[in-house]
């Protein structure tokens, strides 16, 4: 009997392809972009390998488990037997080159005609040729065992061999990184022809485009915007109209199938200028949440093939699930009936954002925050394998790019991660860059610490919005005049003054991590400095999370979809 063989798959960039999105809508095309890639790699693997006297008879794919679902699929690929790197290779380029020219084509036969009759010459093949040729890389590797064919595919991703796209002229008003498309860019000659008669062409093309689009029921492109290939084909892919048409792709889902929360007439438009007077409020602020199973590597590590494709259709499954249970609202909305969206659950991994639009009123850090105190018990658990979760979380001012914000999302992960794993990293993000950063156990969450606060008044609970001000004003007070002592006595008494005897103990008691319990602090740095620097953290990211009243820091637009 040959000896067993199995094969590592996956390609980049990954992160750079998610974070390049100003939008939600784009965020939402890029994470089904990389999906249904991923997704087409496992089909192709299948139809190679399985069929009945293939050496492995049944599903050849181990993770990512098949659960009929696209959205979601992890980039990370393990198959039973070799999957050759060239057949590989090809049914990788082939399912990105049929996407990219599906939007391509769509577009050329909707905007045919330019307004003054003659037909838009389109000379742009090339770069979308390029585009498909050189947007992603693609590792492949095999070995003896699951673990060694990982260890090889990781070895392979040190080495990279990057071939950037060049371009020339105007470049994405979205990125700035990539050259605008428009018609002729692939006869672009800069200073052969006046600038205005170009920029004229291009605002014409777009304004044409935009119409096209927004003729199918989807106003999703503004004449103002000015998109790259690789931005164009994450708008179009969220559009049923373009996607639909080509029975190749009919396992993408589209943004309207993956959101049946939102009102068209509020969430989708992309623009501040095709919103209704009712709708034109000053920004609001949103939560995004960015989370990661804890040493995942660590526990799959020698276990049988059978047992991680058990454990990657556990994480699917409830990855497909998650979205039912984000915040659901308890009166009649008009806008949504959940505050929030899941745009990826692959795996362990998940992003997803905490908003509410107009008219509905805004959506309090404070709801926010007890919707996450239960996140790990009531909804992480539901998977039932035997793993933690860490957590990022970002309360995040309107005018921040949303790029900016997927980064401090990520940060905050990380920001957990490295404080000793399962818990959550609370930030405060500022308009002006600054930010605030709080990091907390999830049991200790869980046991009530946010909510057992008491003001000097006596009022304490979630429906009395007890005044942190207080607390916030004696942490500035004590910091300006240098009032905390070099063993933390003083940051724990405000704990006991305003938590209560019991949280202070429970507090002295699991400072640090133990096998049965995640400390407060990790599992390092000095102990006096690391209390009295987690309490005053504390105060300031607890004071902005219960913030009182109705300030107009915290008003906002509705989320750009």
């Amino acid at each position: 009997m040959p000896s067993p063989v199995y094969t590592a798959i996956t390609f980049a960039p990954v992160q750079g392809f998610i974070e390049k999105s100003r939008k939600l809508r784009d965020l939402y095309g890029s994470s089904l972009i990389l999906s249904y890639l991923a997704d087409q790699l496992c089909d192709a693997a299948r139809a190679t390998l399985a069929s009945p006297n293939a050496q492995w008879p049944e599903d050849p794919v181990i993770s990512p488990a098949h659960i009929n679902v696209t959205q979601g699929t992890p980039n990370q690929i393990l198959i039973r037997g070799e999957f050759s790197e060239p057949v590989a290779a090809q049914a990788f380029k082939t399912a990105w080159r049929d996407l990219c020219n599906t939007c391509r084509e769509w577009i050329e036969t909707q905007v045919s005609t330019q307004p003054n009759g003659q037909p838009w010459a389109y000379h742009w093949a090339r770069p979308w040729q390029e585009w498909v040729n050189h947007a992603w890389e693609f590792f492949h590797a095999t070995g003896p065992s699951p673990e060694q064919a990982k260890q090889t595919l990781m070895a392979k991703k040190q080495a990279r061999a990057w071939t950037g796209v060049n371009w020339v002229g105007e470049s994405s008003t979205l990125s700035g990184l990539d050259s605008r498309a428009w018609p002729l860019l692939g006869r672009h000659s800069p200073h052969q022809r006046p600038k205005a008669e170009e920029e004229a062409e291009v605002t014409t093309f777009y304004q044409q485009l935009s119409e096209a689009i927004g003729a199918t029921g989807e106003a999703i492109i503004t004449p103002r915007e000015q998109l790259s290939i690789p931005e164009l084909v994450k708008r179009l892919v969220t559009v049923d109209a373009v996607v639909g048409h080509n029975p190749e792709l009919g396992t993408l889902m589209s943004f309207k199938a993956l959101n049946r929360w939102r009102d068209p007439e509020v969430d989708d438009l992309p623009d501040e200028a095709q919103r209704r007077p009712e709708d034109s409020q000053p920004g609001r602020w949103t939560g995004w949440f960015q989370g990661d199973g804890d040493r995942v590597g660590d526990y799959l590590r020698g276990q049988s093939p059978d047992a991680l494709h058990d454990f990657s259709h556990q994480l699917r499954r409830w990855g497909r699930q998650l979205p039912r249970h984000l915040p659901k609202a308890t009166t009649q909305r008009r806008t949504l009936d959940r505050d929030g969206r899941i745009i990826y659950a692959g795996g362990d991994d998940f992003l997803g954002v905490l908003y509410r639009n107009e008219p509905d009123p805004p959506l309090a850090p404070a709801e926010a925050v007890a919707w996450l105190s239960q996140f790990r018990s009531h909804i992480w658990n539901l998977h039932q394998q035997p793993i933690t979760v860490s957590v990022g979380f970002v309360w995040a001012a309107p005018n921040v790019p949303q790029r900016d914000v997927l980064q401090h999302c990520r940060e905050a992960q990380d920001s957990a991660k490295q404080h000793g794993r399962d818990r959550i990293a609370f930030r405060i993000l500022f308009n002006g860059g600054n930010w605030l950063e709080w990091v907390c156990p999830w049991w200790l969450l869980e046991a009530g610490l946010l909510e057992s606060y008491r003001d000097r008044n006596g009022v304490q609970g979630t429906t009395n919005a007890p005044n942190w001000t207080h607390l916030y004003n004696d942490i500035a007070t004590l910091e300006a005049r240098h009032g905390f002592d070099a063993q933390g006595d003083v940051a724990l008494a405000l704990v006991t003054i305003y938590f209560g005897e019991d949280l202070c103990t429970l507090i002295r008691q699991h400072r640090w991590d133990t096998p049965d319990r995640t400390g407060i602090l990790g599992h390092s740095a000095p102990e006096a400095i690391a209390i009295t620097a987690w309490v005053i953290a504390l105060a300031k990211v607890g004071f902005h999370l219960h913030r009182r009243g109705v300030n107009r820091d915290y008003i906002a637009t509705p989320i750009a979809a």
